[in-house]
């Protein structure tokens, strides 16, 4: 039975929540009143009953696979008279072992070996047993990768099977659907516990491997800028030499003046690779020490380490260097209006790093989406124009709010379009033909202006579209 709700959720036009949730609600209280009938109809004995009971109690109070094994096959064999073996998919194998038994309980993990059972989706008999496939919910089966051809997760062996009439074979089935359920939800959460285990070992390995040798590079671009410095002593030893020849070994004046050019020009080029090493080095440690923090994965959400901050300064600014030659040659004009306000209004206490990868979020795509377009006086102009307001009391009385604006020429959006564009994975129909995307970026933006207690937003315009975003003021 897949999940109700995704009939009402995967629709491209979804109604209102007010909508949604009352539809929800028809849903689920019909599927009620059909299991309250269904369980009628079932008629089970008050020890099949009782069983179910048990077994539902007992797989949610422990949560260990191993438990759940335990149950699987206790139950039946205590309520019922029942004897039994579970067989289970190992997800790291692919393959059917034997995990438990009614008599000898749980087989250690060393002694599971593959068995040569009949994978099947409906019950079956061999010489001696009764079969029944244990199914998982087909809502969650996309989630376990080995599932994704069937959707059974194991089978449930009776033996001997004299004495299984109709109904007991009847309840046997209902059960072996009520065992598969837990058993996927118990499987997710193993599957999970390994993922967190291996994302925190990854971390560990990021740190080790990554964040520190990074730092090396510090020391490295240091030590070019002091034989930097070394050069230009030299040089300037070399150019006192030369002024002593002058007029007197004319030779040998003009071979050391040419060998003083070259390394005059060599000592510059390096110089000029040096500010771009040393500006990539701040950009890209910045980037990997902040996404790459330990309390992100950690915490499973994005971790804030708040700091005064001057946005033209220390983001804005080191932005540009970068992106003005993109937008060159990209023929985008910019317009900042940023320079006519002044910084003593603003004081914004935020993670340097995730701010910063927003505004680098909002340039990189200007530098994809911007388009030219053709103003009422026939002029074709492609633009990107960014400013800053303060918006008095936006987060409540005495709490100021700071917006900053983001405008690029283009076609402009629908109010459909702008509404879902910082969804994940949601990319523009205008915007997805022309440039490759994940359709991500601005969903960072989002989550990132948010955790900061902001709020971000976009509004279609004449000839564009505004990108914005707004953070809380606190003076």
């Amino acid at each position: 039975m897949t999940d109700p709700t995704d009939a009402i959720f995967s629709a491209e036009e979804k109604p209102r929540q007010e909508s949604v949730a009352q539809n929800l609600r028809s849903v689920i209280s019909e599927r009620v009143k059909n299991k309250k009938e269904r369980y009628r109809n079932y008629n089970f004995e008050r020890e099949q009953e009782e069983a179910f009971a048990t077994f539902f109690d007992l797989a949610q109070e422990y949560t260990s696979l191993d438990v759940l094994y335990l149950i699987c096959v206790l139950v039946p064999r205590e309520f019922l008279k029942i004897e039994s073996s579970l067989y289970v998919i190992q997800p790291k194998t692919s393959r059917l072992e034997k995990v438990c038994t009614s008599i000898d309980g749980l087989i250690p993990k060393e002694q599971r070996v593959a068995s040569d059972l009949t994978f099947t989706e409906r019950p079956y008999e061999t010489v001696n047993s009764m079969i029944f496939p244990i199914r998982g919910n087909e809502a969650l089966t996309k989630r376990i990768p080995f599932l994704s051809k069937c959707p059974v997760l194991g089978l449930f062996e009776v033996s001997p099977k004299a004495g299984l009439d109709s109904r007991k074979q009847f309840f046997l089935e209902k059960f072996t659907n009520r065992i598969g359920f837990n058993l996927h939800q118990k499987m997710l959460i193993q599957q999970n516990i390994d993922h967190l285990k291996f994302i925190n070992q990854l971390v560990s390995d990021i740190e080790h491997n990554v964040i520190s040798p990074n730092m090396y590079y510090k020391l490295f671009l240091i030590r070019l800028k002091k034989n930097l410095a070394a050069y230009v002593q030299a040089q300037e030893r070399l150019n006192g030499m030369l002024n002593s020849l002058k007029g007197r070994d004319e030779d040998l004046f003009r071979e050391l003046h040419e060998i003083s050019q070259f390394i005059e020009r060599n000592t510059q080029t390096l110089e000029e690779d040096w500010k771009a090493l040393s500006k990539h080095y701040e950009h890209t440690s910045l980037f990997l020490e902040t996404l790459l923090r330990r309390d992100h994965f950690e915490k499973g959400t994005y971790v804030l380490r708040r700091h005064a901050c001057n946005f033209r300064t220390e983001i804005i600014n080191p932005l540009l260097e970068r992106y003005i030659p993109l937008f060159e040659k990209k023929k985008i004009a910019v317009d900042n209006l940023l320079e006519s306000v002044p910084d003593e209004q603003v004081t914004l206490f935020v993670d340097k790093g995730l701010i910063s990868q927003v505004f680098d979020n909002l340039f990189g795509n200007a530098v994809k989406y911007a388009q030219q377009v053709e103003d009422e006086l026939g002029n074709k102009i492609k633009l990107l124009s960014y400013n800053r307001q303060i918006l008095k009391d936006f987060f409540g009385e005495g709490v100021n709010g700071v917006r900053f604006n983001f405008f690029t020429t283009g076609k402009p959006l629908s109010p459909e379009e702008c509404a879902k564009i910082f969804d994940e994975g949601y990319r523009a129909a205008a915007s997805s033909s022309r440039e490759r995307g994940t359709g991500h970026g601005l969903n960072f933006v989002k989550n990132v202006v948010e955790i900061h207690g902001g709020r971000v937003g976009c509004e279609p315009q004449k000839y564009g579209n505004l990108f914005y975003f707004i953070l809380p003021l606190k003076g």
